[in-house]
């Protein structure tokens, strides 16, 4: 198909400048849309849209854009197509991140570079990406050809060398990846409590279970519409006298490890030694207590993952619920998400924990251990990043 002549080429790029210039995503996806409707071809229209259900959330749509743009690249192998796939490829990989598909990210990183060996885009992302999948040996090698190549701007430069340099000291030293874990929740506690002690005074109280009466008259904790039986929520904070919650950290709340900092910046996924458990435990540099992740891989991939965990997450969640990792009146788990499946033969679950105690990441793990008994499991991951393959 032939493209528009100059001038509606020009009315349409102007057009969709203007959409994506503004502050909504939504209306800039309509607008996207319209416009591919007149001109399908246009590989610009389709890298815009592209980025634009990125920033919308819709990662698996955006995925599929890239993919279609791809196909239109091929037939139409001018110098517009040429120019702008690289940077649908590198939106593909993002989306592939979202996905939870490191291997899918992996693939679009390497498509790109293959054809554009030095892209400071390409080998700066492919790096951390198999830094955040656990591979560190690869990842620094990636990370090191970034910063040999320089083709970045410096402050980018930079950072990523600060990154480096720090990741190459926590592996000498053979820092043991429990202490990220530790960070995150004393940090965490921390803000907790120093809040938590300043409405006090006010009659707020702490970790509170929402509750209401059955049919029977008993008191029941409320359990979200659709969720789990077992999925109980407290609130951070609660005033009785009005029934007015307060939360304490509005974002999920990631920390340095001391004299590691930069590691922060971006997920670094790290191997427990192999003697602590019977199947590999990892733990992120970005692991925030308030949104905990636990990311599980069985070795069959045809294990029904979310069956097979609920009993096991749901009996862990109860226990750290009612304080078995704390108190009866501290130090308990808040929330918890659903299950979902994330790949084949793996699940993936967040929750806030609160202020229970470290000692409940190796009261799941000794349950996964007599699961692993009759499922066997190869990998788990507590924070961001992917679970390696």
């Amino acid at each position: 198909m032939r493209g528009p002549a100059n001038g509606a080429g020009d009315d349409i790029s102007a057009k969709a400048m203007q959409a994506l210039r503004g502050d909504d995503p939504d209306l800039a996806s309509r607008t996207l849309r319209k416009l591919l409707a007149e001109a399908p071809d246009r590989i610009d229209l389709l890298h815009a849209l592209s980025v634009t259900e990125l920033r919308r959330g819709n990662a698996g749509e955006a995925w599929q854009i890239t993919m279609h743009a791809e196909q239109v690249a091929h037939a139409r192998r001018d110098d517009t197509a040429g120019t702008v796939m690289p940077q649908i490829v590198l939106v593909r990989a993002a989306a592939c991140e979202d996905l939870h598909d490191a291997k899918g990210a992996e693939a679009a990183y390497r498509l790109l570079l293959e054809h554009e060996p030095v892209n400071p885009r390409g080998t700066q992302g492919l790096g951390y990406l198999l830094v955040a999948a656990g591979r560190i040996t690869d990842g620094l090698a990636m990370l090191e050809q970034y910063l040999t190549d320089k083709q970045d701007e410096p402050k980018f430069l930079e950072a990523t060398q600060a990154f480096v340099d720090s990741l190459r000291k926590f592996v000498t030293e053979e820092i043991h990846p429990k202490e990220f874990l530790s960070a995150h929740r004393g940090s965490y506690v921390e803000m907790f409590d120093h809040y938590a002690a300043q409405m006090e005074p006010k009659g707020w109280i702490a970790e509170a279970a929402r509750m209401q009466r059955d049919d029977n008259g008993n008191v029941v904790p409320i359990i979200p519409d659709g969720a789990r039986d077992y999925a109980a929520v407290r609130v951070d904070l609660v005033d009785p006298s009005s029934g007015q919650p307060g939360r304490i950290g509005e974002q999920p709340m990631v920390v340095a490890l001391a004299e590691y900092q930069p590691l922060a910046r971006a997920p670094v996924v790290v191997s427990y030694p192999h003697r602590d458990w019977p199947f590999t435990v990892w733990a992120s540099s970005q692991v925030p207590w308030n949104d905990l992740s636990v990311q599980v891989r069985f070795v069959d991939t045809d294990t029904h993952p979310v069956d097979v965990l609920d009993p096991i997450i749901g009996d862990w969640y109860r226990d750290g619920f009612d304080g078995k990792f704390g108190t009866a009146q501290h130090g308990r788990f808040h929330e918890i998400s659903d299950i979902q499946q994330n790949g084949p033969g793996c699940a993936i679950v967040t929750l806030d924990a609160g202020r229970a105690e470290l000692s409940s990441i190796d009261g799941l793990l000794r349950r996964l251990t007599i699961l692993h008994g009759q499922h066997p499991i190869q990998h788990v991951l507590f924070g961001r990043g992917f679970l390696p393959a």
